[in-house]
């Protein structure tokens, strides 16, 4: 579709990108111009999916379950009041569509129509008009419009680093729970936040990560931190691939043994459950491998989009919390220091960021000794040193510099 447009794309995503403004792009064709519908494309869904407007997945086909919301056309000094149609039709499997209303007097087929968030509301910039295009490159109205929608942008990742800044005020904060854990946990605890098992990020759509610092003040080496967890889409289940591959053993620290899955899986390479991870040939499906007598067989997947579907939810904004840590009498103490704040993952990355080892994933599961089954769910994981790599580079915020 945006090969169609008569307005090149490129002039303009330099703008967006530096005002940091999530935005997607639609371009009417002649025929969907003329029948006052157009294809809501991937981009688009998402976008409304990350700024909790709309969600597409969770909407029912047929007219009943048309959703109508404000919308704006955006012009070169003013703006002007619409309304905006996401329905999934009946026919050709649902596929999702938006129109907007009067939309025939504000642009012609191919036009490039760019399309942005503000309070749950969806602004669209004619950017194949004259005067539109010249008032966002001399700053004028249209640009306004934009920087009100990065000041909104960023007005919570402003509001969390405020507070986190009052909590390394407090200087070392005893942790509230023994062992790893108590890094993410007294910090979340300082901040208000009960803890849960929930996949979606910790305050107010910004994902928390925590990593303990190093005496010198850098990560430790050889960390990584967990990206999501996500059960395979298709195979064994959880249960079945512990049951199956487990392993008798004795906890550290305990003296009961009991049945356990305890380790990493890697690409092409087996652990010592005879288990790893491989890809499909086209590389649209991630594989748990495991060893059968002399061969290698799938035993679970994950579907890649999926994965990056997962990946996109949880980070699309995270904070990655560094924390100094010191013993008093036997009890860990924090002080949270420094923070790596990072937007919008290049998810296309996910593949060739396993291939290379650098993401990998943790199993941890295990039946108690009653026959309780327990798991921690399956962690992907990314080395501390890759996270710029998929996550973009991060700004960075030193809480003892005020």
């Amino acid at each position: 579709m945006l090969a169609q447009t008569d307005t090149p794309i490129a002039d303009f995503l330099p703008m967006f990108a530096y005002v940091n403004v999530p935005v997607a792009f639609l371009v009417p064709t002649p025929n969907g111009y003329r029948k006052s519908i157009m294809d809501a494309t991937s981009p688009v869904r998402q976008l409304l999916f990350d700024s909790r407007t709309h969600d597409y997945c969770s909407q029912k086909q047929g007219p009943a379950n048309k959703v109508q919301l404000p919308a704006h056309f955006v012009c070169a000094n003013t703006t002007i009041d619409t309304t905006v149609s996401l329905y999934r039709p009946i026919t050709k499997h649902g596929d999702p569509r938006i129109w907007f209303q009067n939309l025939k007097k504000y642009c012609s087929p191919h036009n490039l129509l760019a399309l942005i968030i503000l309070n749950h509301d969806i602004y669209v910039f004619n950017l194949s008009s004259t005067e539109l295009s010249t008032s966002l490159r001399s700053h004028g109205f249209a640009y306004s419009i934009l920087q009100e929608a990065a000041n909104v942008e960023n007005s919570i990742a402003n509001e969390l680093r405020m507070r986190i800044q009052e909590i390394h005020n407090q200087g070392f904060l005893s942790s509230i729970t023994r062992g790893d854990p108590g890094v993410g946990d007294t910090l979340e605890n300082a901040l208000g936040i009960n803890r849960n098992n929930l996949r979606t990020p910790d305050y107010k759509g910004i994902e928390l990560k925590t990593i303990r610092l190093n005496r010198n003040g850098s990560a430790r080496q050889q960390t990584r931190s967990t990206l999501f967890t996500k059960v395979p889409d298709n195979g064994m289940t959880y249960h079945q691939i512990l049951d199956a591959f487990g392993k008798m053993q004795i906890p550290r620290g305990k003296t009961i043994a009991r049945w356990q899955l305890y380790d990493t899986l890697k690409i092409n390479r087996l652990n010592s459950y005879g288990l790893g991870l491989g890809l499909n040939s086209d590389k649209s499906t991630l594989q748990i491998i495991a060893r059968n007598n002399q061969s290698i067989r799938c035993i679970s997947s994950w579907l890649i989009n999926a994965l990056s579907k997962e990946l996109n939810t949880k980070h699309k904004e995270t904070f990655w919390v560094y924390a100094s840590s010191e013993m008093r009498d036997g009890v860990e103490y924090f002080r949270y220091d420094k923070i790596q704040h990072t937007k919008r993952p290049n998810a296309t990355l996910l593949v060739p960021l396993i291939e290379a080892g650098k993401i990998t994933v943790d199993l941890a599961a295990h039946r108690k000794p009653n026959g309780g089954y327990r798991d921690h769910g399956m962690l992907f994981k990314i080395w501390q040193d890759d996270i710029p790599t998929l996550l973009g580079t991060p700004e960075i915020y030193d809480l003892s510099i005020q």
